[in-house]
């Protein structure tokens, strides 16, 4: 019993000095000093709670075994006891024995034991027997974070905003060959300086000091989804972001005028959402003089291209419908290890909006970038609302990013893709 009491002494003391790391912090920020001395702490209380939940689990088991010996002995005695036969039973009743003297009926025959008295059945719903919870916690399924992030090429800056220049002029058209000794004529080069705003990105989550410091390992696991709800938020941010501030313009806003589109509705190709999809990778080798190197579509359409047995026109005869299956077999669409059609990766997300397909070249640098201004941030403090006198924190994480989309033309987005 001391070992517990001494363990538990030594868990008082390890939480109070948690509790003053916290406390230590300026404006709830935290250096990477400070963040390591927590999460040393945050582990030690892990492993102090897990010795006295054992040391407990060990003392209730030896005390109930003590209770069950206690028990067998009572019930079965040293001396050896000879079963009453049914007649000895009988004349050992109140009412026969009433009756033997005094002539009395009416006695309820029991044999002579003490009363007990039952009332409500315990279950456990009343009574639920004690259990060890698994450590961890199960997490919500989310999407992937990082699906449409990990495509771009990222970049920082030190600047409030993104600024670059863009080659608007190229002309070469009187380069042309020269008679010998003749001057050569002369070309001609503009630029223009383009910026792209830098957004921040925030998130917080209001956390009880007690939980902080009761529970191990609470602020690991709040600070893992703070970063998770910012990364969800950034991937959508870079398709589908309408550019009013603090918003990011994603590629598919409608100020990108210069990406190229489809309107599937309106395809009149003989290779179906196949024909389409190469069709807007033919536009951007024309348009944007690159190759293209993703494709991001919802599952769902992803599931269309992958099944769809119809696409074709024409015959058997012709070949046709034989086609489909042999391209699917092939492992140019869903069979192969990474998803991927005609050549390019898939990535099916629901970042993206089912029945709109993105095709473009998101990688290298050469059309667009993630600008990072400031990482995510994370933050602790008690000074929102009413948080000091209700003994909680508010645990903040931020992001500061830029998103300049060099040349619109190296994107193809194709609508209507369910039609």
């Amino acid at each position: 019993m001391s070992d517990i009491k001494d363990l538990r002494e030594k868990l008082a003391a390890k939480r109070v000095e948690l509790k003053e790391l916290f406390e230590s912090a300026e404006d709830g920020k935290y250096t990477s000093e400070q963040k390591e001395e927590i999460s040393k702490r945050n582990e030690e209380l892990a492993g102090l709670v897990e010795q006295v939940n054992l040391k407990s689990a060990q003392a209730k088991n030896e005390k109930a075994m003590e209770v069950d010996s206690q028990a067998a002995e009572a019930s079965y005695p040293s001396e050896k006891v000879t079963p009453m036969t049914l007649g000895e039973q009988f004349v050992n009743t109140d009412a026969y024995k009433n009756y033997k003297s005094n002539g009395v009926k009416g006695i309820d025959s029991k044999a002579n034991f003490s009363p007990m008295e039952y009332k409500a059945s315990l279950t456990t719903t009343g009574y639920p027997p004690e259990v060890l919870r698994e450590p961890g916690i199960l997490e919500t399924a989310l999407r992937d974070p990082n699906a449409v992030i990990s495509l771009f090429d990222q970049i920082e800056s030190s600047q409030n905003a993104f600024s670059y220049l863009e080659e608007t002029t190229f002309s070469d058209s009187v380069a042309v060959e020269k008679a010998e000794g003749a001057a050569v004529a002369e070309g001609e080069l503009a630029f223009t300086e383009r910026t792209e705003a830098i957004r921040k990105i925030g998130v917080y989550l209001p956390v009880t000091d007690e939980l902080l410091a009761d529970v191990a390992g609470i602020q690991g696991y709040v600070n893992s989804r703070l970063q998770t709800m910012i990364r969800l938020r950034l991937d959508s941010q870079l398709l589908v972001g309408d550019g009013s501030a603090p918003n990011l313009e994603g590629i598919l806003d409608a100020g990108k005028s210069s990406v190229g589109s489809t309107d599937f509705s309106a395809y009149a190709g003989n290779l179906g959402r196949l024909g389409a999809l190469y069709g807007a990778i033919t536009d951007i080798r024309v348009n944007a003089f690159t190759e293209p190197d993703a494709i991001v579509m919802h599952p769902n359409n992803w599931n269309q291209v992958v099944t769809d047995l119809t696409g074709f026109a024409g015959t058997s005869s012709a070949g046709y419908a034989a086609n489909v299956p042999l391209f699917i077999a092939s492992g140019a669409m869903g069979n192969a290890p990474v998803a991927s059609i005609w050549g390019l990766k898939v990535v099916p997300t629901t970042a993206i909006t089912e029945n709109t397909v993105l095709v473009g070249k998101f990688g290298g640098g050469e059309a667009a970038h993630v600008v990072m201004r400031q990482g995510i941030d994370l933050a602790v403090s008690d000074s929102h609302s009413d948080f000091f006198i209700k003994n909680q924190l508010a645990i903040r994480a931020t992001m500061r990013v830029g998103f300049p989309v060099y040349r619109q033309a190296a994107f193809h987005k194709i609508t209507a893709f369910n039609s």
